[in-house]
């Protein structure tokens, strides 16, 4: 039989965290250390902690785009040779976020509220990209976070002191497969049938929000694990030569299972201070390589039937606990200015193998400032508020030392910073 049948999957960026767990979300959370999941009062706290939506009163919708610079680096300590994979560096990136919230009111008096937030890549929208385990690439910031991303959330306020609230992370799924039908003779495709299936992969996430006063916010939340598992399956025959059959799967977008406890508080008049504590799971995260398992039956040109299956890496990595800090002045009601530290460890151990995951520690650094003045095209009385903020994200070198010399890759040193630049506007509409 004359049929090549391969598999397409959805692409999409194969960087191991979304943008907003290695970022942030909006400017003004970026600038405070994304510490963010008891302070949050706008559109972002779909991400940070949904029970928030229901903190501001007023329907409101925002947008931004940023900008992100990477400058991560590996330094052999030799010259790669012709059989030495390259590395595999990120790249720069522009993206756009997006934001609604609707409070709903009427007879409910705003103890409803729906949000939206969504994230666009302008490089790279959504691709698939295993990269192998050998090539030395950066674990947690592969190409950046590239991937398109959609969080719905409710809120709900039983108590003027209390919130509760749940949303879904969203990405895309894709299985399917092209049959082809060739003619060896000929050199002439004879068929070409293409199919897929697209289903969308969610996770849950859900928040807590306690006021015990008007200058004190406890928050909670929880984000599911989330992953896209892709599917290529390739059939190939040729009359008279025999069949290779090739079975390629794995996961690719893995989120951590995160848990964070946060406090806010307002110590003086127009100054706020809060402090996030994430923990993340990343003990569950996956072999992020694809998996091969090959059959060859040459019984038509006299070959024995040979099979090989690739091994699963075992990553080693631990779960993490991430502590946000952030500071906030207010010298007047126009004015805001900010600042912010994060310390995201690395779940992964040194690389003294043959994989090359790399990971460092990550110390991240915010500054920024907001402005609310009135709608310049005088078409509401709301306010239209502007916020922007500069983001470093530094990893000190880390040495990889590897037990083997005759390594392909060798020992190395990795490190580097990332830039990220925001700019967020968001309008309210009373």
């Amino acid at each position: 039989m004359r049929r090549w049948i391969l598999a397409a999957a959805l692409a999409a960026g194969p960087a191991r965290a979304s943008v907003f767990d290695a970022f942030g979300y909006g400017a003004r959370a970026g600038a405070m250390g994304n510490a963010h999941a008891a302070i949050a009062d706008d559109y972002t706290g779909v991400y940070y902690n949904p029970a928030t939506l229901t903190v501001r009163k007023t329907p409101h919708v925002g947008t931004g785009v940023e900008v992100l610079l990477p400058a991560l680096d590996i330094r052999r300590d030799r010259p790669a040779g012709d059989e030495s994979p390259p590395d595999a560096l990120p790249q720069p990136n522009v993206g756009v976020n997006l934001g609604l919230l609707f409070p709903l009111g009427g007879l409910i008096h705003n103890r409803f509220a729906l949000g939206i937030g969504a994230f666009l890549p302008t490089v790279n929208v959504t691709r698939v990209d295993a990269i192998d385990a050998e090539t030395p690439h950066f674990y947690r910031y592969d190409s950046l976070p590239d991937k398109l991303i959609l969080a719905p959330a409710v809120a709900f306020e039983p108590h003027e002191t209390v919130s509760i609230g749940v949303g879904l992370q969203v990405l895309g799924k894709l299985d399917g497969s092209a049959v082809v039908e060739l003619d060896a003779l000929t050199r002439r495709f004879v068929r070409k049938d293409l199919k897929v299936d697209v289903e969308l992969a969610t996770g849950w996430t859900a928040g807590l929000l306690v006021r015990p006063d008007d200058r004190l916010r406890i928050g909670a939340s929880y984000r599911e694990a989330l992953a896209l598992d892709y599917h290529l399956l390739t059939d190939i025959g040729i009359q008279g030569a025999g069949r290779l059959v090739a079975d390629i799967s794995g996961t690719a977008l893995y989120t951590p299972e995160q848990y964070t406890l946060a406090v806010g508080a307002d110590p003086l008049p127009g100054l706020t201070a809060t402090l996030d504590l994430v923990w993340a799971r990343w003990s569950r995260a996956p072999d992020p390589t694809a998996q091969f398992d090959v059959t060859l039956d040459g019984a038509p040109v006299g070959l024995d039937p040979i099979a090989a299956r690739s091994d699963e890496v075992d990553l080693g990595a631990v779960d993490t606990l991430s502590p946000h800090l952030g500071l906030e002045w207010r010298p007047t009601r126009a004015w805001a200015f900010r600042s912010g530290y994060a310390y995201l460890p690395t779940p992964l151990p040194a690389q003294t193998g043959r994989a090359n995951h790399v990971d460092g520690d990550v110390h991240q650094f915010g500054l920024g400032a907001g402005f609310t003045f009135a709608d310049p095209l005088a078409v509401h009385e709301s306010p239209l508020t502007v916020d922007l903020v500069g983001q470093l994200s530094y990893m000190p070198d880390r040495r990889m030392e590897k037990a083997d010399e005759a390594d392909l890759v060798g020992s190395y040193a990795a490190g580097g910073h990332i830039w990220r630049m925001a700019l967020n506007v968001r309008h309210d509409f009373h």
